[in-house]
């Protein structure tokens, strides 16, 4: 049987070679001098090996339809695209569809992504004349069709093998959420060695609280690769009848909360035989919420689970044994071949346990060796943990987890960074250690080496997002709305308030770039196109990391202060405005880019631009088109670079040559509701949100729609549109708050076709009020001609019968609305008596959508809960069908259009 196919290693090397070519293990006997005899059989061995994976591989890739993928990776930009696949939820009916059902389930956080079962057709022939015959049943009810399916680790193998290093930070990123286990280690699939998924992990960052700050209420965010914590491994040696996997889900479920964090043999399609993924090492965490007496540890732990036996997989083990703060070896039988194998294992450091399931007739051998490998291992009777088919699974679990708790108390703890350290011995290579990616990690770290402080930092290098660019909003709204004319002559006002504003662009100008601005600068411009990726990447980890270094640092000054002087002050309410303004991030830099080039275009006119200014607008055309969110609108100044914008979409019109029809969806609702995971879940997105804060401004990504798609849609492209939350609590004592929503929702709504309003509020006053700003949006938009539609998204209702319980709050919520609309109709001094379908599009049944809790569970060991993912899903799917219905009722705005809007908002 082939070890690829889970079968077990129970033969010499001499004999699985004589038994797998005669031929050549005859030859090799008559040829080979027995002094070179063992070293030469490894070789054979090897490459007989090498052989039977690169056609494993091949036949896979195969059945998977990936083939042209092997060496043209899958891009981001390509799955992220709208085509009819995108808007279906169809169970796959052939080997072809696994890799694209696992992508979509995946980036939109459904649990059920990994199940591979094909959707059965129709009865076979034999099927068919046995129904004829009247057989009820026949030997067919023994047997499932699974073998026409695939294990789930080989797709999964097989696609990260086929994507980008992009789209495999993506894809990880979403398992993530989901709480699966993500490959560590990814098998000799493609090269001669083992791959550490360094980089694509690199995206990942998660929120805990240890016991320790249980009492502070304090919790600690990082990156999950470079967080140091226990490695605890579980390794295979000989076949089992006991599920490692199924029996490490159940040790890293708390109570009341099972989770499959891996895949195993009682899940759907389990029991399909690997044909790639056997090597594959996946690694699992747990990370404690605080809860001292739910929690199963009092700090995070890392869970590795090799697949496969161990003996076969001697890189990996090596690995482990160097990494990991202990080993757990489930075997049924040692024998002498196994104690050769385990008494060859000379790391000092690691810990060794066994996991043993004996059968009676061997228990005694395997006790001998037992004995004579404890002083060779140094280990006890501790370290050997009897799982008898008769013992309880729950009381064996709280044995292993009260060993494990024992271990971590004083263990080595090693982050994912670290383990780097060790792949050069085990001869295993690292997925970001290529040219282009380290050579974009240079560039990064030249920018960021040297920021300790963001707040000082931005003043320092950010030159031009300080007050000019604040005094600079304010002029420019004044110019549009004149509110302090007094006695002045319209015209007069404007001119003079046009000066005002030629003098701060000429005072922008007069700075000059920043040192770093200018090394940012050369990034983007001299990098070829995937060393610019990985530049932009390595720029967002970077500034996440100080971002959240500086902002723990901040909040935890701010309690001091509030501890010894109180909650109000203006010690207190300088430090409220620095962790206001503490966020650092990329878009910072592209905003900067931004002011730079309306300050030259200002001045000059726009006829004399400096050449390094005059490409800036096709390079963030060309990172839109790869899915980059472009910032609309600053949360800081609260003004939109409308030059700059301009520029840019008239570029990203250029670049597609003119077909630019779009289709624009945008979000609104309070802050902390949930609408940028919303977007997210329903496109496959992922929108930059500071650390330790909210999404602030407003954004924008765009995705490409299937040109068979795009004449039924009417569209070419798709802008999704993420704001920041209205009612913001940072915003709360400013004096023009409630404006800036106003203002907020107005250039939402009216930019976009179709408004989500996310209803997830706590109280009727807020809601109310929110009710209120989209009112006056939606009747601005109507006086020039633009009637968009809205639906209502209620977060947190999980009831089936949500919908038909809820019609009368949704007939009172008309009435309300209907009495806004009206007291919204006075303050606009609109002529007649309205009512809110007068304003917009609404159906009081078709556009209230009832969409249960994000998490099944409690976070941080809950996954995205899988009712929430589907109803997502529906709304979008109603999305698409309300497009298609409405391609006949109005013209889709091109770029340029949509330019016009956005100047006329």
């Amino acid at each position: 049987m082939s070890v690829l196919n889970g079968g077990s290693y129970q033969n010499t090397e001499g004999e699985t070679l004589a038994a797998a070519s005669p031929h050549i293990y005859k030859e090799a006997t008559m040829k080979i001098n027995s002094k070179l005899w063992a070293t030469s059989i490894k070789i054979m061995v090897f490459l007989y090996f090498s052989v039977e994976k690169r056609q494993a591989l091949q036949n896979v890739l195969c059945k998977l339809k990936l083939e042209t993928h092997k060496s043209n990776k899958l891009s981001l930009r390509e799955v992220l695209e709208i085509n009819l696949g995108s808007l279906k939820e169809a169970t796959p009916q052939k080997l072809g569809d696994l890799p694209w059902h696992f992508l979509r389930k995946v980036l939109s956080l459904n649990v059920t992504a990994r199940n591979t079962n094909l959707e059965q057709g129709q009865l076979n022939y034999q099927e068919m004349r046995e129904k004829e015959e009247g057989k009820l049943f026949s030997e067919n009810i023994f047997f499932t069709n699974e073998n026409i399916s695939m294990n789930t680790l080989d797709v999964l193998c097989a696609v990260l093998l086929c994507s980008d290093s992009f789209l495999q930070q993506e894809i990880l990123s979403k398992m993530s959420l989901c709480q699966f286990a993500l490959p560590l280690l990814l098998p000799p699939l493609e090269s001669p060695t083992c791959t550490l998924m360094l980089w694509a992990m690199r995206d990942i960052v998660k929120k805990w609280r240890p016991h320790s700050m249980a009492e502070s209420r304090g919790f600690k965010e990082e990156s999950l690769v470079a967080a140091s914590m226990p490695t605890i491994s579980f390794v295979r040696m000989g076949n089992l009848q006991l599920s490692k996997s199924n029996l490490l889900n159940v040790f890293l479920s708390p109570s009341q909360q099972h989770h499959n964090f891996f895949q195993h043999r009682d899940m759907e399609c389990g029991t399909i035989p690997r044909e790639i993924a056997d090597g594959l090492v996946e690694m699992a965490w747990y990370f404690p919420g605080g809860q001292q007496s739910s929690d199963l540890f009092p700090e995070p732990v890392a869970v590795a689970n090799l697949r496969g036996d161990v003996e076969l997989h001697r890189v990996q083990f090596s690995f482990l044994t160097q990494v990991s703060s202990a080993v757990f070896i489930f075997t049924e039988h040692i024998g002498q071949k196994e104690y050769d194998f385990l008494s060859s294992l000379k790391d000092p450091s690691t810990q060794y346990y066994f996991i043993l399931e004996c059968e009676s007739k061997e228990c005694n051998e395997t006790l001998t060796f037992l004995n004579k490998l404890a002083p060779v291992l140094k280990f006890n009777t501790s370290h050997v943990l009897a799982k008898a088919a008769t013992r309880n699974k729950a009381e064996f679990v709280e044995k292993l987890r009260s060993t494990v708790g024992k271990i971590i108390t004083s263990c080595k703890r090693i982050s994912i960074e670290e383990m780097v350290a060790v792949t050069g011995d085990c001869k295993i290579q690292v997925d970001e250690h290529n040219q282009e990616c380290q050579n974009a990690f240079r560039w990064a770290q030249q920018i960021t080496q040297d920021i300790k402080d963001v707040v000082t930092y931005k003043k320092e290098m950010l030159i031009l997002q300080g007050d000019l660019w604040t005094n600079l909003a304010k002029l420019e709204k004044e110019l549009c709305r004149t509110e302090r004319q007094g006695d002045i002559p319209l015209e007069n006002y404007k001119s003079e308030l046009t000066g005002k504003l030629l003098e701060i662009r000429k005072e922008q100008k007069k700075h000059g770039l920043s040192t770093d601005m200018i090394k940012f600068i050369n990034g983007i411009k001299c990098l070829k196109f995937d060393e610019k990726h990985c530049f932009l990447k390595w720029m967002k980890y970077m500034l996440d990391h100080i971002a959240r270094e500086n902002f723990s640092r901040l909040q935890e000054e701010y309690k001091e202060k509030c501890k010894v002087l109180g909650y109000s002050g203006q010690s207190i309410s300088d430090t409220e405005r620095e962790i206001s303004f503490s966020s650092l991030g990329v878009e910072h830099f592209i905003r900067e880019l931004g002011q730079f080039y309306e300050a030259e275009y200002s001045v000059t006119k726009g006829s004399q631009i400096k050449s390094q200014f005059n490409n800036f607008p096709s390079i963030a055309a060309d990172l839109m088109l790869e899915g980059f969110p472009l910032e609309l609108m600053d949360g800081d100044a609260f003004n939109i670079p409308l030059q700059w914008i301009t520029d840019v979409l008239h570029d990203l019109n250029n670049k597609v040559g003119g077909q630019s029809k779009l289709m624009v969806i945008a979000v609104l609702g309070m802050q902390s509701t949930g609408k940028s995971t919303l977007l997210n879940v329903m496109f496959g997105l992922q929108y930059p949100v500071s650390s330790g804060q909210c999404t602030r401004g407003v954004f924008m990504t765009l995705l490409h729609v299937r040109e068979h798609l795009s004449k039924d849609l009417g569209c070419d492209f798709i802008l999704v549109i993420d704001t920041e939350g209205l009612k913001a609590s940072e915003l709360a004592k400013l004096e023009d708050s409630y404006q800036h929503d106003n203002e907020l929702a107005t250039l939402v709504s009216g930019l976009s076709d179709i408004t989500i309003v996310n209803m997830a509020m706590e109280n009727a006053t807020e809601m109310k009020n929110i009710l209120q700003i989209v009112s006056h949006a939606f009747l601005r938009m109507g006086r020039i001609g633009q009637k968009p539609s809205c639906l209502f998204v209620h977060q947190n209702v999980s009831d089936v019968s949500a919908h038909d319980q809820n019609m009368r709050d949704r007939k009172h919520l008309l009435e309300q609305l209907n009495e806004i609309a009206k007291a919204v109709a006075k303050m606009e001094k609109f002529e007649r008596n309205i009512t809110f379908i007068d304003i917009m599009d609404y159906d009081l049944e078709k556009h209230h959508w009832y969409i249960p809790g994000l998490w099944h569970g409690v976070p941080p060991m809950a996954p995205v809960s899988r009712g929430y993912c589907e109803k997502v899903f529906e709304l979008k799917k109603y999305m698409f069908e309300f497009i298609r219905s409405d391609l006949y009722k109005r013209t889709r705005k091109d770029i340029p259009q949509f330019i016009e809007w956005v100047k006329s908002i």
